[in-house]
């Protein structure tokens, strides 16, 4: 069944109410979610129905959906409180779809007006897991953390830095992401960021090898190959040579929640190059000798790759900060103007419910720490390196190592 409305352009109204249980903040935002959801429904709805059969007799159920959300410019016409409630009444002007703020499927994704919320980030030693092979890329463990954080600084919404020779993995005998939780936590705790990046290279070997003729070529070279040096091998200065000439660069990138340490993720990049795979000289790891050979330009794609998959899965993840130091009401949190911090804003106080993080009984794999919403938070003086806020509400006490977030959505 479908209840529709009129097509034509229209100024809608609601009324929004949310719960003041964890603040007035996430209660405005609640409120207004809830107003756009019933004006969703007015629009367009449809009764979503199911039977089961459940120990011999039969059970119906409901549900009233919204075909699609509202789209047009919002406008908070009233906010009040009524007991522990909180109204909000907006309308929204859908023939001025323009004028609406631009924002993504994932609310999560959305940014103050006119300026951005740089997420720190640090990028940590990566475990090669057959040294062997990579003997001729040499600081291959140090130079592809500090190659991957050049490649993030290029994002302006990202603030980066470099701890090549620390490793998340406290024995590298366990080259296991899961393994580093610990340390990335307080990696992410000393740094002040709320992001560590780490990885391993499974994979530099040789895929293959074909012959090449070897003119007036001396036998003494790193180059890994077999030379023939049999019967007529050296008339006229010539030999064959039996050389590498496909490779393959194979690594995982890991990312963790410094303030957790949860894995938030596991990825792989890897590829196959063909032609000059292993040079005849040494060329160091991300030197521009190395980038200009076939094996090289294949690397350069990969990290190019890794670069772009980390800013995917950590761009939607709210903006986070914690909180270093407190007077009476006023908390002083890690994050200020270079962050993207302004007076005025608002974040919401979370707390961490238990030490103790929720595993997959199955796996065994950490998924997270569990938190509570603890209240909210308001910005009074904004410094390049730290903040100030004022605690608007609380229902426990805020305590130093306690995280805020940014409100993604204000109206």
């Amino acid at each position: 069944m479908f209840f529709s409305g009129p097509a034509a352009a229209e100024i809608l109204n609601a009324e929004g109410v949310a719960p003041l249980d964890n603040g007035a903040v996430a209660a405005r935002d609640m409120a207004i979610r809830d107003a756009l959801k019933l004006l969703a429904i007015r629009k367009g709805a449809r009764i979503e129905s199911a039977q089961v059969l459940e120990n011999g007799g039969a059970g119906e159920s409901g549900t009233l959906t919204a075909s699609g959300p509202v789209q047009g410019a919002v406008k908070v016409l009233k906010e009040y409180r009524q007991g522990n409630l909180y109204h909000v009444q907006i309308s929204v002007d859908t023939g001025n779809p323009a004028a609406a703020p631009a924002r993504s499927r994932d609310p999560a994704c959305a940014m103050p007006p006119g300026r951005s919320l740089r997420r720190r980030l640090v990028t940590t030693y990566f475990n090669v897991d057959r040294p062997a092979e990579a003997s001729d890329l040499s600081s291959l463990a140090t130079g592809l953390p500090t190659e991957l954080s050049r490649r993030l600084s290029r994002n302006p919404m990202l603030l980066v830095r470099d701890a090549n020779t620390i490793s998340v993995l406290a024995d590298s005998r366990i080259a296991e992401p899961s393994a580093g939780r610990d340390i990335a936590s307080q990696l992410g705790l000393r740094e002040g960021v709320q992001f560590v990046v780490a990885g391993r290279v499974l994979s530099t070997s040789v895929t293959d090898k074909n012959t090449r003729p070897s003119i007036y070529e001396s036998n003494n070279t790193s180059q890994q190959s077999a030379i023939y040096n049999g019967p007529f091998s050296g008339m006229f200065g010539g030999g064959v040579k039996y050389a590498p000439t496909e490779r393959q660069f194979d690594m995982e990138l890991w990312i963790y929640d410094g303030l957790t340490g949860s894995l938030l993720a596991n990825e792989r990049v890897s590829g196959e190059a063909k032609g000059e795979v292993v040079p005849k000289l040494p060329k160091p790891f991300a030197s521009t000798a190395f980038w200009e050979t076939d094996y090289g330009k294949l690397v350069n794609r990969l990290m190019d790759q890794a670069a772009q998959r980390v800013d995917d899965i950590i761009s939607c993840i709210p903006f986070s900060a914690r909180v270093v130091r407190l007077e009476g009401k006023r908390v002083y949190i890690n994050a200020g103007l270079l962050d993207g911090m302004a007076v005025g804003d608002k974040l919401l106080l979370y707390k961490r419910s238990s030490g103790q993080p929720v595993r997959d009984l199955i796996t065994s794999l950490d998924l997270g720490v569990p938190e509570s919403l603890n209240g909210d938070i308001s910005l009074v003086q904004v410094q390049p390196n730290f903040s100030i806020a004022v605690v608007q509400s609380n229902r426990q006490p805020v305590r130093e190592g306690d995280y805020v977030r940014f409100v993604p959505s204000s109206r």
